[in-house]
Protein backbone atom coordinates (compact mmCIF):
# COMPACT_ATOMS: atom_id res chain seq x y z
CA UNK A 1 0.00 0.00 0.00
CA UNK A 2 1.34 2.85 -1.22
CA UNK A 3 -1.69 5.71 0.11
CA UNK A 4 -0.70 7.34 2.82
CA UNK A 5 -3.32 10.32 4.54
CA UNK A 6 -2.19 13.63 6.00
CA UNK A 7 -4.75 13.03 8.62
CA UNK A 8 -2.82 9.90 10.06
CA UNK A 9 1.01 11.74 9.93
CA UNK A 10 1.16 12.84 13.50
CA UNK A 11 -0.86 9.53 15.06
CA UNK A 12 0.83 7.52 17.57
CA UNK A 13 -0.42 4.00 17.67
CA UNK A 14 0.63 1.88 20.67
CA UNK A 15 0.11 -2.05 20.00
CA UNK A 16 0.03 -3.95 22.79
CA UNK A 17 -1.38 -6.79 20.84
CA UNK A 18 0.30 -10.56 20.16
CA UNK A 19 0.14 -12.64 17.04
CA UNK A 20 -1.37 -11.75 13.91
CA UNK A 21 -5.06 -9.22 14.03
CA UNK A 22 -3.45 -6.72 16.46
CA UNK A 23 -0.23 -6.23 14.11
CA UNK A 24 -1.94 -6.68 11.06
CA UNK A 25 -4.00 -3.84 11.54
CA UNK A 26 -1.15 -1.51 13.20
CA UNK A 27 1.05 -2.59 9.81
CA UNK A 28 -2.34 -0.84 8.02
CA UNK A 29 -1.86 2.44 9.91
CA UNK A 30 1.59 2.47 9.33
CA UNK A 31 1.47 1.96 5.71
CA UNK A 32 -1.16 5.04 5.89
CA UNK A 33 1.36 7.32 7.37
CA UNK A 34 1.02 6.49 11.36
CA UNK A 35 4.11 5.58 13.96
CA UNK A 36 3.58 2.95 16.08
CA UNK A 37 5.00 1.23 19.62
CA UNK A 38 4.82 -2.30 19.94
CA UNK A 39 4.84 -3.53 23.21
CA UNK A 40 5.83 -6.98 23.74
CA UNK A 41 6.29 -9.27 26.97
CA UNK A 42 9.38 -10.32 28.06
CA UNK A 43 9.25 -13.37 26.33
CA UNK A 44 8.69 -11.52 23.27
CA UNK A 45 5.12 -12.74 20.48
CA UNK A 46 4.97 -16.06 19.60
CA UNK A 47 4.34 -15.03 16.53
CA UNK A 48 7.61 -14.45 15.79
CA UNK A 49 8.64 -17.98 16.72
CA UNK A 50 6.65 -19.98 14.19
CA UNK A 51 6.52 -17.45 11.05
CA UNK A 52 9.48 -15.17 11.54
CA UNK A 53 9.54 -13.74 8.09
CA UNK A 54 5.46 -12.44 8.09
CA UNK A 55 6.57 -11.06 11.72
CA UNK A 56 9.09 -9.25 10.52
CA UNK A 57 7.41 -7.51 7.52
CA UNK A 58 5.16 -6.59 9.54
CA UNK A 59 6.75 -5.01 12.31
CA UNK A 60 8.91 -2.75 9.29
CA UNK A 61 8.56 1.01 10.39
CA UNK A 62 7.66 -0.56 14.03
CA UNK A 63 9.18 0.05 17.33
CA UNK A 64 8.73 -2.89 19.45
CA UNK A 65 9.77 -2.41 23.06
CA UNK A 66 9.95 -5.40 25.99
CA UNK A 67 7.52 -4.42 28.52
CA UNK A 68 6.21 -6.79 31.59
CA UNK A 69 2.52 -5.76 31.62
CA UNK A 70 2.36 -7.96 34.82
CA UNK A 71 4.67 -5.88 36.89
CA UNK A 72 3.73 -2.24 38.52
CA UNK A 73 6.98 -0.83 36.66
CA UNK A 74 5.51 -2.00 33.21
CA UNK A 75 2.44 -0.63 33.84
CA UNK A 76 3.71 2.84 34.63
CA UNK A 77 5.92 2.19 31.37
CA UNK A 78 2.73 1.62 28.73
CA UNK A 79 0.96 4.64 30.82
CA UNK A 80 3.98 6.65 29.39
CA UNK A 81 3.63 5.63 26.00
CA UNK A 82 -0.70 6.07 25.93
CA UNK A 83 0.28 9.79 27.72
CA UNK A 84 1.62 10.61 24.10
CA UNK A 85 -0.60 8.04 21.32
CA UNK A 86 -3.81 8.77 19.60
CA UNK A 87 -4.78 5.30 19.56
CA UNK A 88 -4.51 1.44 21.83
CA UNK A 89 -4.78 -1.36 20.06
CA UNK A 90 -5.07 -4.19 22.27
CA UNK A 91 -5.95 -8.32 21.57
CA UNK A 92 -5.86 -9.58 24.77
CA UNK A 93 -8.97 -11.35 27.02
CA UNK A 94 -11.35 -9.00 28.97
CA UNK A 95 -9.68 -10.62 32.18
CA UNK A 96 -5.94 -10.37 31.26
CA UNK A 97 -6.54 -6.54 30.29
CA UNK A 98 -8.19 -6.34 33.50
CA UNK A 99 -5.28 -7.51 35.28
CA UNK A 100 -2.69 -5.21 33.39
CA UNK A 101 -4.95 -2.04 34.21
CA UNK A 102 -5.59 -1.82 30.13
CA UNK A 103 -9.64 -2.65 30.56
CA UNK A 104 -12.37 -0.10 28.95
CA UNK A 105 -12.76 1.09 32.37
CA UNK A 106 -9.38 1.87 33.61
CA UNK A 107 -8.72 3.62 30.05
CA UNK A 108 -11.52 5.99 30.19
CA UNK A 109 -10.12 7.02 33.84
CA UNK A 110 -6.60 7.80 33.06
CA UNK A 111 -7.45 8.55 29.28
CA UNK A 112 -10.23 9.97 28.34
CA UNK A 113 -8.93 10.95 24.76
CA UNK A 114 -7.40 8.00 23.34
CA UNK A 115 -8.90 5.93 20.65
CA UNK A 116 -8.70 2.39 22.05
CA UNK A 117 -9.51 -0.48 19.97
CA UNK A 118 -10.47 -4.40 21.46
CA UNK A 119 -9.17 -7.17 19.31
CA UNK A 120 -11.05 -10.00 21.20
CA UNK A 121 -12.20 -13.51 20.06
CA UNK A 122 -16.12 -13.61 20.36
CA UNK A 123 -18.54 -10.86 22.29
CA UNK A 124 -20.08 -10.82 25.28
CA UNK A 125 -20.31 -14.18 27.45
CA UNK A 126 -18.15 -15.83 24.81
CA UNK A 127 -15.28 -12.98 25.41
CA UNK A 128 -13.32 -14.78 27.66
CA UNK A 129 -13.48 -18.52 25.67
CA UNK A 130 -10.45 -19.60 23.91
CA UNK A 131 -9.93 -19.80 20.33
CA UNK A 132 -8.32 -18.89 17.19
CA UNK A 133 -8.53 -18.24 13.19
CA UNK A 134 -9.19 -22.16 12.64
CA UNK A 135 -12.05 -22.37 15.39
CA UNK A 136 -13.68 -19.13 14.55
CA UNK A 137 -13.58 -20.40 10.64
CA UNK A 138 -15.06 -23.45 11.96
CA UNK A 139 -17.83 -21.64 13.75
CA UNK A 140 -18.61 -19.78 10.57
CA UNK A 141 -19.12 -22.55 8.71
CA UNK A 142 -16.36 -22.19 6.41
CA UNK A 143 -14.21 -24.93 6.79
CA UNK A 144 -14.37 -28.27 4.53
CA UNK A 145 -12.56 -30.92 6.80
CA UNK A 146 -10.56 -32.76 6.41
CA UNK A 147 -8.71 -29.36 3.95
CA UNK A 148 -7.16 -26.78 6.19
CA UNK A 149 -8.16 -23.36 5.51
CA UNK A 150 -6.02 -21.70 2.54
CA UNK A 151 -5.56 -18.09 4.41
CA UNK A 152 -5.81 -17.12 7.78
CA UNK A 153 -8.90 -14.95 7.41
CA UNK A 154 -10.82 -14.38 10.90
CA UNK A 155 -7.90 -13.05 11.99
CA UNK A 156 -7.06 -10.62 8.42
CA UNK A 157 -10.56 -9.95 8.50
CA UNK A 158 -10.47 -9.08 12.17
CA UNK A 159 -7.38 -6.60 11.49
CA UNK A 160 -9.23 -5.03 8.60
CA UNK A 161 -12.66 -4.19 10.88
CA UNK A 162 -10.20 -3.12 13.59
CA UNK A 163 -8.62 -0.42 11.46
CA UNK A 164 -11.80 0.69 10.27
CA UNK A 165 -12.34 0.96 14.18
CA UNK A 166 -9.83 3.40 14.66
CA UNK A 167 -10.68 5.59 11.45
CA UNK A 168 -14.40 6.01 12.83
CA UNK A 169 -12.88 6.52 16.42
CA UNK A 170 -10.37 9.14 15.34
CA UNK A 171 -13.65 10.72 13.07
CA UNK A 172 -15.37 10.93 16.74
CA UNK A 173 -12.64 12.29 18.48
CA UNK A 174 -11.83 9.36 20.85
CA UNK A 175 -13.38 6.50 22.16
CA UNK A 176 -13.25 2.72 22.38
CA UNK A 177 -15.02 -0.18 20.11
CA UNK A 178 -14.66 -4.09 20.05
CA UNK A 179 -13.82 -6.49 16.74
CA UNK A 180 -14.59 -9.93 17.52
CA UNK A 181 -13.05 -12.65 15.08
CA UNK A 182 -15.55 -14.70 15.08
CA UNK A 183 -18.22 -11.52 14.12
CA UNK A 184 -15.20 -11.28 11.35
CA UNK A 185 -15.45 -14.97 10.12
CA UNK A 186 -19.20 -15.02 10.02
CA UNK A 187 -19.66 -11.56 7.60
CA UNK A 188 -17.73 -14.28 5.32
CA UNK A 189 -21.10 -16.77 5.61
CA UNK A 190 -23.18 -14.69 3.43
CA UNK A 191 -22.47 -15.72 -0.19
CA UNK A 192 -22.50 -19.91 1.12
CA UNK A 193 -25.89 -19.00 3.08
CA UNK A 194 -27.54 -17.18 0.02
CA UNK A 195 -26.58 -19.88 -1.72
CA UNK A 196 -24.37 -18.53 -4.41
CA UNK A 197 -20.85 -20.26 -3.92
CA UNK A 198 -22.52 -23.62 -3.01
CA UNK A 199 -21.50 -25.94 -5.43
CA UNK A 200 -25.00 -25.55 -7.68
CA UNK A 201 -25.13 -21.93 -6.95
CA UNK A 202 -24.53 -19.14 -9.85
CA UNK A 203 -21.41 -18.36 -8.69
CA UNK A 204 -20.48 -22.14 -7.39
CA UNK A 205 -20.00 -23.85 -10.34
CA UNK A 206 -23.34 -23.29 -12.32
CA UNK A 207 -22.82 -20.74 -14.57
CA UNK A 208 -20.12 -21.79 -16.94
CA UNK A 209 -18.74 -18.45 -17.07
CA UNK A 210 -17.79 -18.17 -14.15
CA UNK A 211 -15.51 -21.55 -13.28
CA UNK A 212 -12.10 -22.56 -13.15
CA UNK A 213 -10.92 -24.74 -16.13
CA UNK A 214 -7.55 -26.78 -17.03
CA UNK A 215 -5.11 -26.11 -19.30
CA UNK A 216 -2.73 -28.15 -21.38
CA UNK A 217 -0.12 -26.82 -18.44
CA UNK A 218 -2.37 -25.67 -15.90
CA UNK A 219 -5.25 -23.96 -14.63
CA UNK A 220 -6.95 -21.16 -15.36
CA UNK A 221 -10.35 -18.82 -13.71
CA UNK A 222 -12.62 -17.59 -16.09
CA UNK A 223 -15.32 -14.98 -14.64
CA UNK A 224 -17.43 -14.16 -17.77
CA UNK A 225 -19.94 -13.31 -15.77
CA UNK A 226 -21.75 -10.22 -17.50
CA UNK A 227 -23.64 -10.97 -20.94
CA UNK A 228 -21.69 -9.16 -22.75
CA UNK A 229 -18.30 -10.63 -21.24
CA UNK A 230 -20.19 -14.50 -22.16
CA UNK A 231 -21.19 -12.70 -25.57
CA UNK A 232 -17.61 -12.09 -26.32
CA UNK A 233 -16.55 -15.56 -25.41
CA UNK A 234 -19.40 -17.33 -27.05
CA UNK A 235 -17.91 -15.25 -30.38
CA UNK A 236 -14.89 -15.47 -29.81
CA UNK A 237 -14.09 -18.79 -28.81
CA UNK A 238 -15.14 -21.40 -31.86
CA UNK A 239 -17.45 -24.22 -30.19
CA UNK A 240 -18.67 -22.24 -26.88
CA UNK A 241 -22.43 -22.88 -25.32
CA UNK A 242 -25.21 -21.09 -26.97
CA UNK A 243 -26.68 -19.65 -23.60
CA UNK A 244 -25.30 -18.26 -20.45
CA UNK A 245 -26.44 -20.80 -18.25
CA UNK A 246 -26.51 -24.51 -19.00
CA UNK A 247 -25.65 -27.83 -17.01
CA UNK A 248 -23.45 -29.05 -20.33
CA UNK A 249 -21.97 -25.71 -20.57
CA UNK A 250 -18.65 -26.53 -18.59
CA UNK A 251 -17.72 -29.57 -19.66
CA UNK A 252 -18.23 -28.22 -23.39
CA UNK A 253 -15.82 -25.03 -22.03
CA UNK A 254 -13.36 -27.76 -20.81
CA UNK A 255 -12.86 -29.54 -23.64
CA UNK A 256 -12.12 -26.32 -25.35
CA UNK A 257 -9.59 -24.73 -22.90
CA UNK A 258 -7.87 -27.75 -22.67
CA UNK A 259 -6.27 -27.77 -25.82
CA UNK A 260 -4.38 -24.36 -25.54
CA UNK A 261 -1.53 -23.34 -22.98
CA UNK A 262 -2.51 -20.96 -19.90
CA UNK A 263 -0.10 -18.15 -22.33
CA UNK A 264 -2.46 -18.63 -25.16
CA UNK A 265 -5.70 -18.35 -23.15
CA UNK A 266 -4.18 -14.94 -21.50
CA UNK A 267 -3.58 -13.52 -24.72
CA UNK A 268 -6.60 -14.53 -26.21
CA UNK A 269 -8.69 -13.29 -23.15
CA UNK A 270 -6.78 -9.89 -23.40
CA UNK A 271 -7.41 -9.54 -27.13
CA UNK A 272 -10.93 -9.89 -26.80
CA UNK A 273 -11.50 -8.14 -23.40
CA UNK A 274 -12.77 -11.01 -21.04
CA UNK A 275 -12.31 -11.59 -17.92
CA UNK A 276 -9.51 -14.27 -17.00
CA UNK A 277 -6.50 -15.06 -15.40
CA UNK A 278 -3.96 -17.98 -14.59
CA UNK A 279 -4.71 -20.13 -11.58
CA UNK A 280 -1.12 -19.57 -9.40
CA UNK A 281 0.08 -21.48 -7.16
CA UNK A 282 1.67 -20.76 -3.81
CA UNK A 283 2.85 -23.79 -2.66
CA UNK A 284 5.19 -24.25 -5.96
CA UNK A 285 6.77 -20.41 -5.35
Amino acid sequence: MTMRILLLQDLLVVNAGLNLPAPAATQRLVALGASAVKVEPPSGDPFAAFCPAWYQAMHTGVAVRKVDLKTDAGRQEIDLLLNQATVLITSQRPGALKRMGLDGPALRQRFPRLCVVHIVGASAAEAEAPGHDLTYQAQAGLLTPPQMPRTLLADLAGAQEAVIAVLALLAAGGGQAEVALSSAASYFQAPIRYGLTRPDGYLGGAHAGYHLYAASDGWISLAALEPVFWQRLRDHLPGAPDTPFAPTSPAILQALFRTQTTAHWLQWARDHDIPLAPVIDLNQE
